[in-house]
């Protein structure tokens, strides 16, 4: 009883959420294919639901179709960090639709069948004289075993997009409140873990059919792991990362609505490089050039500062500006400006003891107390409080 109603809540919180990503107005389609991804969870959750309560006994026809929908999950939520990701718009490529059509034919002589025989086979000993031969002997576990290897695919494919997408975001922007995708990552995590728990739920199977089929699994004297089970591990965790997915997905702000123009992708500094008119001595009195009118104009108090901001304001274009700053300083453009920034902040609590550090922080460039605190620590390996104190200390013990 209390899976059902965790499913039932699940499905219906699922097509609210869906609902709302579809409405919301937006600069790009990333929503749209979240919300399509979250409509797939929805219809697992639907058809596990329908197997759990039993309701397949009067829908058979509807019995085999949540094996095929299984491929469409990891395409429609890789597509949508990449489109998360991405300033310019970039096209579904259907190639990844192939699997998902793939186990559409192959499920193709089990659709055909008779209400009597799907319910059989589902419920009964999973032997239907009208299936072919290769559909008995091993759809079921090439299914599981392909499914499976392309969840674990697209999960890598995330990963490595969310990684570029931090180079990219590190050298385009001086602030990064906005824009990170920290939470993205969490949930990467999180489908990393519901993974595991697919990949639990289906070892108890496998072995629970080697007890029954030859008493040669593991534990078999334990009913509990050979008999019917009434919970699955990957159920309720579909639920969990189902909520945390749409909600954090709507949540989330448009990224690129204001600088999608003056951003591409990186590629490593060994290609990026590599054919720039700007020699490696020229990038350094170019760096030296940058870094001067940066102090001189106070550029790095501008809060929403970018790499396109500052090649406009040194007469420069943005490729040039990156190079001598990643090769000169050998560090992205947002350490080189919030290193800046942390400097003034130095002077600030020095020379300001009685304002707050709040304050301070502002007046420095900084959008948000928590950025300011995570910049500083990073670069002085001190809070600001303890900088100022201990400052405040030396400068007694030397009077």
């Amino acid at each position: 009883m209390f899976t059902l109603v965790i499913l039932s809540l699940g499905c219906l919180h699922g097509l609210y959420l869906s609902y709302e990503l579809i409405r919301k107005n937006t600069a790009n389609d990333a929503n749209r294919m979240l919300a399509l991804c979250i409509q797939c969870f929805v219809a697992l959750l639907f058809f596990i639901l329908l197997d759990e309560s039993g309701a397949f006994y009067y829908l058979p026809h509807l019995i085999g179709f949540q094996e095929p929908l299984t491929f469409l999950l990891a395409p429609c939520f890789y597509y949508y960090v990449l489109r998360l990701t991405s300033p310019a718009y970039i096209p579904f490529n259907r190639v990844h639709l192939l699997p998902f059509v793939l186990a559409l034919l192959c499920a193709i002589p089990f659709f055909l069948l008779d209400a009597r025989s799907k319910w059989q086979f589902l419920y009964g000993d999973m032997y239907a004289p009208d299936l072919p031969s290769w559909y008995l002997a091993g759809f079921e576990n090439v299914f599981i075993f392909g499914a499976m290897l392309q969840v674990a695919v697209y999960l890598i494919f995330a990963w490595r997009r969310l990684n570029a997408y931090q180079i990219l975001s590190a050298n385009n922007f001086s602030s990064l409140e906005l824009i990170n995708l920290n939470w993205l990552r969490r949930l990467l995590m999180m489908l990393l873990s519901l993974y595991g728990l697919w990949f639990i739920d289906e070892a108890i199977e496998v072995n629970a059919m080697a007890c029954i089929d030859h008493d040669s699994g593991f534990g078999c004297e334990y009913d509990w792991l050979i008999g019917e089970r009434w919970f699955f591990f990957s159920e309720l965790g579909v639920v969990i990362v189902f909520y945390l997915m749409s909600y954090y997905g709507l949540r989330q702000p448009e990224i690129f609505i204001q600088s999608n123009q003056y951003v591409e992708l990186d590629k490593p500094n060994s290609e990026k490089y590599l054919n720039s008119a700007l020699s490696e001595s020229l990038a350094v009195q170019l760096c030296d050039l940058i870094e001067e009118q940066v102090q001189d104009e106070k550029l790095y108090l501008k809060a929403d500062l970018t790499l396109h901001d500052l090649a406009c304001a040194c007469g420069h274009s943005r490729h040039h500006v990156s190079q001598a700053i990643n090769q000169s300083k050998n560090m992205s453009f947002f350490d080189f400006i919030n290193q800046l920034r942390v400097m003034h902040a130095q002077q600030l609590l020095l020379s300001q003891p009685d304002r707050s550090i709040l304050d301070i922080s502002l007046d420095s460039g900084f959008n948000s107390r928590s950025a300011f605190y995570g910049a500083f620590k990073r670069y002085t390996e001190l809070t600001p409080g303890a900088y100022r104190k201990q400052s405040k200390i030396l400068a007694e013990n030397m009077s």
